[in-house]
């Protein structure tokens, strides 16, 4: 008890450590880039007030949380406000009015950010956790690493709900997988699913959980199964949300038009997938960016190869969880895939894998696969290398309104 008790002190240090290590470097490393790097001739308006402060973060998806949380929901498709779910901006309100009482713009532009730094640590601890439960303290460390220097963890910094659901939704995972607590595991799933539709997708890992641990064999307790109703609890008291307000409970999803968004089949995606990713590793070889190689035409450069490296990220997701076939159980792969996978198929014209790099870091059980190159410390030492460096690329993107994911 006593060597347990130590080596969870150890391991809460380790996260603490990798958490404020990784962030301190991604804020500072923001704000330098969004000075050094000029800033996209499309830019949006934003309330950066001052300049170079937190809400540098708050570009992009983050104006729509933004607005959200400064004045509700309004009707598509002259607003596209109903395809982001609302846990996030309502917790962001929240502690704006708390803090400042009446929300303005700037207060709650910075206050996103925020609140993404706040969940964060708690959802390093779950992974942590969940791989040092099912794999050990040396892949639980890998695991940690890989993910807080991924090419895409700076949008953990920013007003996006991507720290927010990773917390839930392995906080979801491990409730049932390491405290063995159905019922605390649907409730942070059900709080996932009113912060991003596809928290829906917690249902599989969560009753292949309860199955393994004997739920349908006990008489006693297969009464608990009723818990996993509570799972979709979120995305359905906000679809009766919109059916009450606009008449119409599916508005999240048709309310994607507006990027003409579409579902297409497999084949049609991966077709236009590689055309379009064949025409960015094209922009990338235009003699005029070699010609000229400022930062601002490289920058540019980079962002409309944006399917090329859209499409990198989702060979490596699928790559990593096939070569994990034999490390991870068959529920956290279906998961992952799950997360990855769908929201490939409803990209838009343009940019057929929109969203991918993101969608890869919240599926985390990917990391737990990487986790184990550290034991291999040379292979390991290189790819934090190569993907911080890459991480420093996307950033300089993001921070000075160059589209990403």
């Amino acid at each position: 008890m006593v060597k347990q008790a130590r080596r969870q002190i150890t391991g809460v240090w380790f996260v603490l450590a990798v958490y404020a290590t990784s962030r301190i470097f991604y804020l500072i490393s923001g704000l330098l880039l969004a000075r050094l790097v000029p800033t996209s001739s499309h830019q949006l308006s934003t309330s950066d007030v001052p300049p170079g402060t937190l809400n540098i973060w708050s570009y992009w998806d983050g104006e729509h949380y933004v607005a959200l949380a400064l004045d509700g929901y309004f009707q598509a498709p002259r607003y596209v406000s109903p395809a982001f779910f609302p846990l996030y901006p309502l917790l962001i309100r929240s502690l704006s009015e708390f803090f400042d009482g009446s929300p303005s713009k700037e207060a709650v532009s910075f206050w996103g950010p925020v609140l993404s730094l706040l969940f964060l640590p708690f959802a390093f601890y779950f992974i942590y956790e969940i791989a040092r439960n099912g794999w050990g303290e040396r892949v639980a460390k890998g695991t940690l690493l890989t993910l807080a220097f991924f090419p895409t963890t700076f949008f953990l910094n920013a007003a996006y709900t991507e720290s927010l659901f990773l917390a839930l939704s392995a906080g979801a995972l491990w409730a049932i997988r390491v405290r063995r607590n159905l019922l605390l595991a649907c409730i942070f799933a059900g709080l996932a699913t009113a912060t991003r539709n596809v928290g829906i997708f917690l249902v599989v890992p969560l009753l292949f959980e309860w199955v393994k641990q004997g739920g349908i064999k006990q008489p006693r307790e297969m009464w608990r199964g009723l818990y996993l109703a509570l799972v979709p609890s979120g995305l359905v008291l906000y679809m009766g949300y919109l059916w009450l307000k606009f008449g119409d409970p599916l508005l999240f999803y048709s309310s994607q038009k507006y990027w003409e968004r579409e579902a297409t089949g497999p084949l049609a995606t991966a077709t236009r997938a590689w055309q379009t990713a064949v025409e960015g590793v094209d922009i990338l070889r235009d003699p005029g960016l070699w010609a000229h190689p400022a930062v601002q035409n490289f920058a540019d450069h980079l962002e409309r190869a944006n399917s090329a490296y859209n499409l990198a990220f989702l060979v490596f997701a699928l790559v990593v969880l096939l070569a994990g076939i034999r490390v991870l159980p068959l529920s956290l792969t279906i998961y992952s895939l799950l997360l990855v996978v769908p929201p490939a198929l409803f990209g838009t014209p343009e940019i057929p894998l929109m969203g991918i790099p993101r969608y890869v870091l919240v599926a985390f059980p990917i990391f737990i696969v990487m986790g184990h190159l550290a034991t291999k410390k040379l292979l390991f030492a290189g790819w934090l290398l190569l993907s911080t460096a890459v991480s420093l690329i996307l950033c300089a993107l993001f921070v000075s309104w160059r589209f990403v994911a």
